[in-house]
């Protein structure tokens, strides 16, 4: 009987379940109903709220667990909300929100990069101030300054000639009439050249300025001068004054710069006084020959034997006693197969050497003065009148680019090059020794037999002294 109770209690509980149930289905229909417009209603305030602020996700993640079934998902909401705000937050990178947060951030990085970029523009003017200095060694103006042309040197070396060759065929000027700015003396001859270079210069009206043997450095414009010639009038003038041959007008040009030096010549001429030949050459370009307006060619030597060595050695005001001893030997081996010539002037025998008439030159006496002056002064003044003369700067500058540009080797005694050498300093302390040859070969046995006999005689003398 208990038992038949029970179940007819359990089907009454369960019939009044029922209904329950069906009540509860229609709240959730209702509330399902109403679902939608609260879903509908959060999702724009998700999207507006978002990039207002952060806070405003709390209220989007009610909605989503309204999409949940019954009211359990009540409880489980905690456990999804935390994901839609994981999803919520990269939606926000795309989503206009976060570029806004961005851009915001990206102005203001702007700004701060922007001080910066003018921090790096100061540092980049002073770039260009050191770019600045690049023109700064601005002897670009100097540079740009056209050399004076051959033709220029050529015409001028024509009309000292002209002045000259008269009374060096008659033999005439050889009256001293005064010292020259390297203590050489000045014959009557000179004077005769000196004052033919003057004129043609003032006739040709340009820009030059020039230095020579007996005038020094001279300007006779009011113009800045911007070429500045290096002339011998006469190189050789006791040969001219005897009517020789071995006597030229030696013309050399430079710009017009602060200390040239014998690297700084750009063109020469050397013109014989009683021939016909002119030797010309521009730095880098080479040198000619020409007789008569007509081009000879250059012929140097092949020769490297001491034994027929044809050679020269410049002589005045160099002590005998000196500088015979030194070649003694050489001129002994050399003068029966070869020859042996004593020449007054340095440009006439280095321009020998382009015509196949001598394999080399020499001019050894300013080594000693340099080495052991305070043993040799004596003896130089002896033969100098009282003064110390050697190799002038005007004496080769000249003739040493013209033997340089036909292949020549041209060194000092001491085998070193010229290219330093002051070409406006005449004083005995800039002056200069000579070793030339026409090849290569021949110059490396003159300067070791030189060199040997030189030391010798150092060193007697100092044993002497």
């Amino acid at each position: 009987m208990e038992r038949a109770a029970k179940k007819k209690a359990s089907k009454v509980q369960t019939v009044k379940s029922k209904p329950d149930k069906g009540n509860k289905s229609k709240a959730d229909n209702a509330k399902k109903a109403k679902a939608p417009v609260a879903k509908a209603k959060p999702v724009p305030k998700s999207k507006t709220v978002a990039p207002k602020a952060k806070a405003a996700p709390a209220k989007p993640v009610t909605p989503k667990p309204v999409a949940g079934k019954g009211v359990v998902p009540k409880a489980k909401p905690a456990k999804p909300a935390p994901p839609p705000p994981k999803k919520s937050v990269p939606r926000a990178v795309p989503t206009k929100p976060e570029p806004a947060a961005k851009s915001v951030t990206a102005k203001a990085a702007s700004v701060a990069v922007k001080p910066p970029v003018p921090a790096k523009q100061p540092a980049a003017a002073p770039s260009k101030a050191k770019a600045a200095p690049a023109p700064a060694p601005t002897p670009a103006p100097k540079s740009n300054v056209a050399p004076l042309s051959v033709k220029f040197l050529s015409d001028l070396a024509v009309a000292i000639k002209e002045a000259v060759e008269p009374s060096a065929r008659a033999i005439k000027g050889r009256e001293i009439v005064d010292t020259a700015v390297s203590g050489d003396v000045t014959f009557q001859l000179d004077r005769i050249a000196e004052k033919a270079l003057l004129m043609f210069l003032k006739r040709a009206g340009q820009p030059v300025a020039y230095y020579s043997e007996d005038s020094g450095y001279t300007t006779f414009t009011s113009d800045k001068p911007k070429h500045l010639l290096v002339v011998d009038p006469i190189d050789g003038s006791r040969s001219a004054k005897s009517g020789f041959e071995g006597c030229v007008v030696s013309v050399a040009s430079t710009r017009v710069i602060e200390r040239p030096t014998m690297a700084d010549v750009d063109n020469a001429c050397v013109m014989e006084i009683l021939g016909d030949r002119a030797f010309v050459a521009e730095r880098g370009k080479g040198a000619r020959i020409t007789a008569l307006g007509q081009s000879r060619k250059i012929k140097l030597s092949g020769n490297a034997n001491l034994d027929t060595l044809t050679w020269s050695m410049t002589v005045p005001a160099r002590p005998a006693e000196l500088i015979f001893p030194t070649t003694a030997r050489l001129i002994d081996v050399s003068s029966l197969k070869g020859g042996f010539f004593s020449c007054n002037s340095t440009a006439f025998s280095l321009t020998r050497l382009l015509t196949d008439q001598l394999d080399a030159c020499v001019d050894v006496a300013n080594r000693y003065f340099r080495d052991i002056p305070e043993r040799v002064r004596d003896i130089f003044q002896r033969a100098g009148a009282g003064r110390v003369i050697g190799i002038a700067p005007y004496d080769l500058a000249a003739s040493l680019l013209i033997a340089q540009e036909a292949g020549c080797t041209v060194t000092d005694a001491y085998g070193k090059s010229f290219d330093s050498v002051l070409l406006l300093d005449s004083s005995e302390t800039n002056h200069l020794s000579l070793v030339a040859a026409a090849n290569k070969e021949l110059h490396e046995k003159l300067m070791e037999f030189l060199n040997r006999r030189i030391i010798q005689i150092e060193e007697r003398l100092s044993r002497t002294a």
